[in-house]
């Protein structure tokens, strides 16, 4: 059998028109499996060292999209020149500079020629803890606990998520604590302000503590969000300290879903706003948004 037929217009004994369009379906079959089966790399893209600068301004744009930012860091200690090859939780980016969170640990992030900071790095690769993130707008919520508040933002989350499933739920807000014995003092408030400085990544939010109430911020104006795990550690703070409060309300909130499967397929706005629907007492379904990919 001849590969092309001219007197007959056949290729590999296929009408030629014919093939253009099994050529097509074939096209467009694999590009629909790899959108929607093959997850997308959580690797986002490497920096060399020399570029902190933009290495910076990446992490701004992939932590303003809502996502959870890790770096694999190449470099070395600046204090005793020693290798340094770990993976690091960023937390914010200042102009030259990543600021991180290692073992439990503050570190600062800069380039080849850094002493200031801790690590001097060579190459920077940043991943995302999930490959897409939902954005929800939720409207204020009550609950007796931060442990218990943290609890319900999960629950809204997995039903908004559906089968997409949760990885991490992020939040922007404020909130506001009932604490009737509560008589502010600085004491009280250094304990608070160091004990989450200590024991959450993203540093301090702005406290204030007034007669019998507290409030908590963490919005774009301070540039910091919090995990639910997060609101579950300041709620262990506040019980080391001897706060005792009788229930928390959460400020209308951004919400920010990472999710454990890619949301690249045809049909997921009408999936997760389908999913959103029943929640409409709880969230604002028209601010409903999402990011199929960092």
């Amino acid at each position: 059998m001849r590969i092309v037929d001219r007197k007959s217009g056949k290729i590999l004994g296929i009408n030629a028109f014919d093939l253009f369009l099994l050529i097509v379906i074939v096209a467009f079959s694999g590009y629909y499996i790899y959108m929607n089966l093959v997850p997308p790399p959580q690797e986002v893209t490497a920096y060399s060292g020399l570029n902190i600068n933009n290495a910076a301004l990446e992490f701004s744009r992939l932590y303003g999209m809502g996502y959870i930012v890790t770096a694999k860091v190449d470099g070395i200690w600046t204090s005793n020149r020693t290798e340094f090859h770990d993976e690091v939780l960023i937390t914010w980016s200042y102009e030259t500079r990543l600021f991180g969170w290692l073992n439990g640990k503050r570190v600062t992030i800069g380039g080849p020629n850094a002493y200031v900071e801790d690590i001097a790095a060579t190459k920077i690769t940043f991943k995302t803890l999930s490959p897409s993130v939902i954005r929800i707008y939720t409207y204020p919520i009550e609950a007796k606990t931060l442990k218990e508040l943290a609890s319900k933002l999960e629950e809204i989350s997995r039903k908004v998520a559906g089968e997409y499933g949760v990885k991490v739920v992020k939040i922007r807000s404020s909130m506001i604590l009932d604490v009737p014995s509560l008589k502010p003092n600085a004491f009280t408030y250094n304990r608070i302000k160091w004990g989450i400085y200590d024991k959450v990544p993203w540093g301090y939010p702005y406290l204030y503590l007034g007669d019998s109430f507290i409030t908590i911020t963490f919005d774009y104006t301070q540039k910091i969000a919090l995990t639910t795990d997060d609101l579950r550690t300041i709620d262990e703070i506040l019980e080391e300290v001897g706060i005792k409060y009788d229930k928390v309300v959460l400020d209308a909130a951004y919400v920010y879903i990472g999710t454990e499967h890619p949301l690249t397929g045809i049909s997921v706005y009408s999936d997760i706003l389908e999913n959103a629907r029943p929640l409409s007492g709880v969230i604002d379904v028209t601010r409903l948004t999402y990011i199929p990919k960092p």
